[in-house]
């Protein structure tokens, strides 16, 4: 059934994309005989041959287009070419190509973003916000799961570091990410891509352009289709794990119906599919825990490698989004008077996702997963003063209305004994001398379960100006000025119920169980918050030389209030509420301020052959939000909590040279000391839990921030004859060891590793034919990409693998 969906739903993007280049193609040929050259705003197509000598790379970092060495903010760019030619296509691959940055995915609901060791949460994040904002042309997404799929005919990606408070606005203590797709253009333009790979990676991407309205109206349309087999090889029916599908279409009108409007509106139509995801069982602490419990019934359980990579699971695991979205971008030119821009949007987006959350061959807990339904509508106004005057200055407001339902659900199968402890002696007495470990309550187990349904509403309302001056008339001197205040309005809605009891459990027993149910505990919540906030900055920078440039500012963030998404209130009967509540869980948890100093520069040097930035920085925030668990596997409860203080300080270094015609590199090093600055009250580890309840982590590094990253990027393109080029690129990227949970469980430490991958390819026909072989993981490391520590009551240590070695080929064609 799904294939079919897949393959009806191709076969209309495929239709839409055809049609759409015979319509291009008419009105083309009709315009031919009297339409003039000209240049087009934008490149139809990325070119995919290397950057030229001192290539200026504009940047939209402060809402208007500069030229990114003489913004006064560390911004790493991912141009167009890089993305072609290196096939980036999701935060996944992003995360090396940027300093002190970081992602946490797990599934597509799950993704965290984190930049310089602030932002990553992990689990549990629904009633929050992210810290890393995500603007896709322009539109503010409220959800980073949102953008957990791929991405196809982008313009750039841009990461700014820091508090991007005053334009970028809430929830951007660590940062932004501004993802730009490529505009229409006026004249006429098609590429396809097709790529195959081990793993039977297939991959088809194709884009079409031009106008049909000449000088006026301009359409583009984009589609691509993504498939990849698994790697995790499952033992009980020798299928394979851990694949990844998506598909999606995007459909673009430019319109310039005067020489001062111009008119972009923008929908697109995604969906992905992760068919089988699931953590290894890497080794087991306490053998006496699930171990000892599967062999006793004649079971045994399954411990594998990051090199082996093997599961034994007997029910379904997938995860599946869809995306769909419009957006209207109207920029209006008053002339002397500056421009007004206005982006309206409407975005909605669902996930669901299916566990076998036992990990195991048992029928334990074979139906378990959250679903998550995003609608939100945004509105964003502002003007922006003419360019290269002494007071430039953007002013402007916004808006956006947002609804999450988080529906999560739990059913128990006929092994559930095996695979948990029981959860309560005085309420699961041995039956007839058989007791809960012997199956004596397997037949009333089976099929109960819980569901709960939570409902978040928020409404943001901000203004926001920015303003910079420049003192001295030849505008060396640039003094910014920002200030942003928003106002929030939040609630939160959430019933915990029984779904079912076929076993006619007791009232008591069922109580017992709930804390099993994860995010489908029993329990009632109706609250609502409101929350305020004034973000700012002020800098000043300085040309130096007309290549050297010099920045210094402090900026405040503001990340919104939130909620725990389950009821910590009498109504829940988990026996964990307590003991969360004594380590600082509430109903609702404060926002987190982020203050921030920094100071740079950047650098051209030989003619543009040489490019050097240097950042420093120091950021503390307060109240930060953090994840942490009280109990046992299943029945550990979860909870966010304002834990105190992080402070993060560090210095990034990036540079690019062009030494000489077609050869170019680009690398950064970064180095960031990010550590709980408070943290007295942290949950331990599992390992020590019971006999050391907290733990004071105050001075240690962060989780999912290592102390270094690196990557280098050589590019070198040379012609053989008039009509023929040959290629070659070779990346290594290299980050420290990190850990990848809140309460820096030692079995959670992923070591050091470096990733290197190599392509190789030839140009033809005037640039427009590309044939590449490429190699990714070239030595075929194997590392851990996430891991997720013990859990307590079965004993076991879980992780996620690396993607292995993957190698393929890759030709593309441009018109």
């Amino acid at each position: 059934m799904r294939a079919f969906s897949v393959r009806r739903s191709l076969a209309r993007g495929g239709t839409l994309l055809l049609l759409t280049t015979s319509l291009l193609s008419i009105a083309t040929a009709a315009q031919a005989a009297d339409e003039a050259p000209r240049a087009a705003a934008e490149p139809a197509v990325a070119d995919d041959s290397a950057a030229p000598d001192g290539q200026e790379i504009t940047v939209v970092a402060r809402k208007r287009a500069e030229n990114v060495q003489q913004v006064p903010i560390p911004v790493t760019v991912i141009t167009a070419t890089e993305l072609t030619r290196q096939n980036l296509v999701n935060f996944t691959n992003f995360q090396y190509k940027f300093p002190s940055f970081s992602v946490y995915l797990t599934n597509p609901k799950q993704l965290n973003l984190g930049i310089r060791g602030i932002g990553n949460n992990g689990f549990n994040t629904d009633g929050i916000d992210g810290s890393v904002g995500i603007f896709v042309d322009g539109v503010y997404t409220g959800r980073q799961g949102m953008v957990s799929s791929d991405f196809n005919d982008i313009a750039d990606v841009e990461l700014l570091r820091g508090p991007q408070g005053t334009l970028f606005g809430k929830n951007t203590t660590a940062g932004a990410v501004i993802i730009n797709t490529l505009k229409p253009s006026m004249t006429f333009g098609a590429s396809g891509e097709a790529t195959y790979g081990n793993y039977d990676f297939k991959e088809f991407k194709g884009s079409v352009t031009g106008p049909l309205i000449k000088d006026k109206l301009a359409l583009r349309v984009s589609a691509f289709y993504s498939d990849r087999d698994g790697n995790y090889k499952n033992l009980y029916n020798g299928n394979f794990q851990n694949g990844r599908q998506g598909w999606g279409v995007r459909a673009q009108l430019l319109a310039t119906p005067t020489e001062d409007l111009t008119i972009r509106l923008i929908g697109t139509h995604g969906r992905q599919s992760f068919p089988t995801i699931s953590p290894l069982i890497l080794s087991i602490y306490n053998p006496a825990a699930l171990q000892a419990r599967m062999k006793t019934a004649g079971y045994t359980l399954l411990t594998t490698t990051k090199e082996d990579r093997n599961v034994n699971i007997d029910s379904r695991l997938d995860a599946k989004t869809k995306l769909d979205s419009a957006s209207a971008e109207v920029n209006y030119a008053l002339g002397g008077l500056g421009d007004l821009t206005s982006i309206t949007a409407y975005e909605k987006w669902s996930c669901f996702t299916n566990n076998d959350n036992d990990f195991t061959q048992l029928d334990a807990v074979n139906d378990y997963g959250s679903c998550n339904k995003e609608r939100q509508f945004s509105q964003e106004l502002r003007w922006s003063s003419p360019k290269d005057q002494p007071i430039e200055a953007t002013i402007g407001g916004f808006l956006s209305r947002q609804r999450l339902q988080v529906d999560s659900r739990i059913r128990f199968g006929t092994q559930y004994h095996i695979w948990a402890a029981n959860p309560s002696a005085t309420v699961f007495t041995p039956i007839a001398g058989k007791t809960w470990a012997q199956g004596a309550y397997a037949d009333k187990l089976t099929g109960a379960g819980f569901r709960s349904q939570a409902i978040f509403h928020t409404d943001t309302d901000a203004l926001f100006g920015n303003v910079t001056w420049h003192p001295d008339a030849a505008r060396r001197l640039a003094i910014d000025i920002g200030l942003r205040q928003t106002w929030e309005r939040r609630s939160q809605l959430y019933d915990g119920v029984v779904a079912s009891n076929p076993g006619n459990l007791t009232t008591a027993q069922l109580n017992a169980l709930s804390p099993s149910g994860a995010n489908a505990q029993l329990g009632h919540v109706d609250t609502s918050l409101k929350d305020k906030s004034l973000s700012g900055e002020i800098g000043a920078s300085y040309k130096v030389t007309p290549d050297v440039f010099v920045y210094g500012k402090y900026a405040r963030g503001n990340k919104s209030a939130g909620f725990n998404l389950l009821p910590y209130n009498s109504s829940n009967p988990d026996t964990g509420v307590a003991s969360a509540i004594g380590l600082g869980a509430q109903q609702t948890v404060k926002g987190e301020t982020a203050d921030n100093f920094e100071a740079g520069f950047k650098s051209e040097f030989f003619d543009r052959k040489l490019l050097i930035n240097l950042t420093a920085f120091h950021t503390k925030v307060k109240n930060y939000q953090a994840n942490q668990a009280v109990g046992q596997g299943s029945n550990a409860i979860r909870f966010l909590a304002n834990v105190g203080s992080l402070t993060s300080k560090g210095v990034e270094l990036e540079a690019q040279t062009w030494l000489f015609d077609g050869f170019h590199t680009k690398g950064f090093v970064a180095y960031n000391k990010a550590v709980y600055s408070s943290f007295p009250n942290s949950v331990c580890p599992a390992q020590t839990q019971f006999t050391t309840p907290t733990c004071n982590l105050t001075g240690r590094q962060v989780a999912w921030a290592p102390k270094w990253t690196a990557d280098f990027t050589a590019d070198y393109t040379t012609a053989v004859t008039d009509d023929v080029k040959v290629y070659g690129l070779v990346d290594v990227n290299w980050r420290s060891k990190q850990n990848t949970t809140i309460t820096l469980d030692p079995a959670a430490e992923i070591k050091g590793y470096a990733l290197a991958s190599v392509r190789v390819g030839t140009l033809l026909q005037d640039d427009k034919l590309d044939l590449q072989l490429w190699v990714e993981n070239l030595f075929d490391k194997a590392y851990y990409s996430n891991l997720l520590g013990l859990t307590k009551a079965t004993g076991i240590v879980t992780g996620y693998a690396g993607t292995p070695r993957t190698y393929g080929v890759t030709v593309r064609v441009r018109f």
